[in-house]
């Protein structure tokens, strides 16, 4: 769902799990279910992360966007152009 897509993202901006100062999965659990505004976002984080994930976080569930929606939020959106001009210039690289 949305809400594990963010704390995904989070997980892998930050290095660590969403909650780090929960030591076990009892204390992450309940930690998730006493949230109003989801897991700390890292500080360091780009705007477009940061507004990807207050998408992600929405408490009640029907204000998050859908998968689909957010697949047009320019955090994601803008991948494609990205990946593709990585592609571009490895293979200029490789058939030098």
């Amino acid at each position: 769902d949305v809400w594990s897509l963010g704390c995904t993202v989070v997980e892998m901006l930050s290095g660590c799990h969403p909650w780090p100062d929960a030591d076990n999965q009892w204390s992450a659990i309940f930690a998730i279910a006493r949230t109003t505004t989801g897991p700390p976002v890292p500080e360091d984080v780009s705007d477009q992360a940061r507004d990807f994930l207050a998408y992600c976080f929405k408490v009640d569930a029907a204000e998050r966007l859908s998968a689909s929606e957010l697949l047009q939020h320019p955090f994601v959106a803008g991948t494609d152009r990205a990946m593709e001009q990585a592609r571009t210039t490895t293979a200029l690289h490789h058939s030098m």
